[in-house]
C-alpha cells in the first residue's frame, strides 16, 4: 500500500489550507486529504456569515491576534486572484451605553495594537453617514472587515490545493488509527491510508480523532448551534455593512449582527445555542449518541455549573426558539426591522473546545505527537486566519 508523506483530516477551510500550503512550499510531499462528506466544506466552514475579521475583537499577543490582520490580506489577495466574490464593507460595533462605550473604547484599543488599519471612534452623525438605518450614541468603524462567499472560499483553497499537487478523498469517515512503528495506518468508511505525518483538522470531530491517539484528552468539543435570519429584498437597503452590538468581553461569542452578504442579501445573526448534536442544525431530532456523551462528560457539567454561563445559555436558547426574541435583539441596532421583514435561512455549528476545568478555550489551540499535529481549536476567526494559520502550523512541523 502507498505511504502518504501527510494525511489531512478534514476537508474543511483549515484542512485544505494547510494541505494546500504543504505543496506550496515542498511540491515532491504527497499530501491526501481525507473528508467524510462528498465534497468540502460541508459543515462549518460553509455554514457561517462569510466574515473576514479585520483583527479588532482578538486580545493583544493571542496567536488569533498575531494571524488575524495577515489571515485577512492573504485571504482578500487570494480571492482577488482567484474570482471569488469578496467585498470590503467595513464593520461597526454600536454602543448606546457608558458601558458600551468602554467596551467599543477596548476595541479600539485591541485593534490598534493588533495592527488593524483605520480604527476610529464614530459619533452619531458620523454613523448617519454610513449607516443612516443603524441607532447608537455612538461606534466603532473598522473599515477593512470584509465579506466573502464562504462556500466558494473553501471550494476555491481545495481546488488550489488540488492544483498544486493534493489530492482528495471524499467519503472517507475515519474510524481507527494505528500506529505501527514507522508509520501511521488510518481505517476510514472507504479504505486505509498509510502516512508519516497525520494533521487532524476534523473540526467538529478533531476531539474524537485526537482521542484515538491518546491525545487531547484534557479536552472536548461541545456544538454550539448558531440560527440565521435573512432580510426579505425589499428591506436589505436597511444595512450596508455589518453591523455588530459592542460585545461581552468575556465570551468567544459576537451576538447578533447584521450582514450584508456579497450577493447583495443581508443575514442577521446567529445566535449561540448549545446543539444536541455536532450535526444538528434546525432539525428538532436530537442525536442521543452526540448529546448524552456530552451530558455525562465531566468537562461540560463543569461548564453549566457556572450560573452567569447557563444564564447565557439559557438566552441563547430562547433565541433560537423564539423569533420576537431574535427579532428584539436586532432591533437593539436597527430599530426599522419588524418581524415580518425576517424569513428563516441557513444554520450553522460551532466547534467550541471546553478544557477540564469547564472553561471555554478561546484562544487557537493544538497538540502534536512525533507522527500527528492535532487542530483542537480554531473557531472564530478561523476563516480569516485560514492562510496564516496554515502558515503557522507548517512552521512549526517544518521545525
Amino acid at each position: 500500500m502507498r505511504t502518504w508523506d501527510v494525511v489531512v483530516i478534514g476537508a474543511g477551510i483549515v484542512g485544505c489550507a494547510i494541505a494546500r500550503e504543504i505543496k506550496l512550499r515542498d511540491p515532491n510531499k504527497s499530501v491526501v486529504i481525507l473528508e467524510k462528506e462528498g465534497k468540502v466544506g460541508a459543515h462549518t466552514s460553509s455554514r457561517n456569515s462569510g466574515v473576514i475579521h479585520s483583527g479588532i475583537n482578538q486580545k493583544p499577543g493571542s496567536l488569533k491576534a498575531s494571524l488575524c490582520v495577515r489571515g485577512s490580506a492573504l485571504l482578500k489577495d487570494f480571492c482577488n486572484r482567484s474570482g471569488i466574490p469578496c467585498r470590503e464593507v467595513g464593520t461597526v460595533v454600536l454602543a448606546s451605553s457608558d458601558e458600551e462605550s468602554a467596551i467599543i473604547r477596548e476595541l479600539e484599543r485591541r485593534g490598534k495594537a493588533n495592527g488593524v488599519p483605520g480604527v476610529r471612534i464614530l459619533d452619531q452623525r458620523a454613523l448617519g453617514k454610513i449607516e443612516p438605518y443603524a441607532r447608537a450614541s455612538e461606534a466603532l468603524i473598522s473599515p477593512t472587515g470584509a465579506i466573502v462567499d464562504s462556500a466558494k472560499l473553501v471550494a476555491g483553497v481545495a481546488a488550489d490545493a488540488a492544483k498544486n499537487g493534493a489530492s482528495l478523498a471524499f467519503d472517507a469517515k475515519v474510524r481507527k488509527i494505528h500506529d505501527q512503528g514507522n508509520v501511521l495506518v488510518v481505517d476510514t468508511t472507504g479504505s486505509s491510508f498509510h502516512t508519516k505525518l497525520l494533521i487532524n483538522c476534523a473540526g467538529l470531530y478533531a476531539d474524537q480523532v485526537a482521542w484515538m491517539m491518546d491525545v487531547g484528552h484534557d479536552f472536548c468539543v461541545i456544538p454550539f448551534r448558531g440560527d440565521y435570519y435573512r432580510l426579505k429584498p425589499e428591506k436589505t437597503f436597511l444595512v450596508n455593512s455589518m453591523i455588530y452590538p459592542a460585545p461581552d468581553l468575556d465570551l468567544p461569542f459576537l451576538g447578533i449582527h447584521l450582514t450584508r452578504r456579497t450577493d447583495g442579501s443581508v443575514i442577521v445573526g446567529p445566535n449561540a445555542a448549545l446543539a444536541l448534536g455536532r450535526e444538528k442544525y434546525r432539525d428538532s431530532s436530537i442525536d442521543w449518541n452526540d448529546t448524552l456523551r456530552m451530558l455525562l462528560d465531566a468537562r461540560f457539567a463543569r461548564l453549566i455549573a457556572d450560573m452567569d454561563f447557563l444564564r447565557i445559555a439559557i438566552k441563547e436558547l430562547r433565541l433560537s426558539l423564539s423569533k420576537k426574541a431574535f427579532l428584539k435583539a436586532a432591533k437593539r441596532l436597527v430599530p426599522a426591522l419588524s418581524e415580518d421583514d425576517l424569513l428563516p435561512d441557513q444554520s450553522g455549528i460551532r466547534a467550541q473546545l471546553v478544557d477540564r476545568r469547564g472553561h471555554l478555550v478561546e484562544d487557537f489551540l493544538f497538540e502534536r505527537t512525533e507522527k500527528s499535529f492535532h487542530v483542537l481549536n480554531v473557531v472564530s476567526p478561523g476563516m480569516t486566519c485560514a492562510l496564516s494559520f496554515a502558515e503557522h502550523v507548517v512552521n512549526l512541523i517544518w521545525e
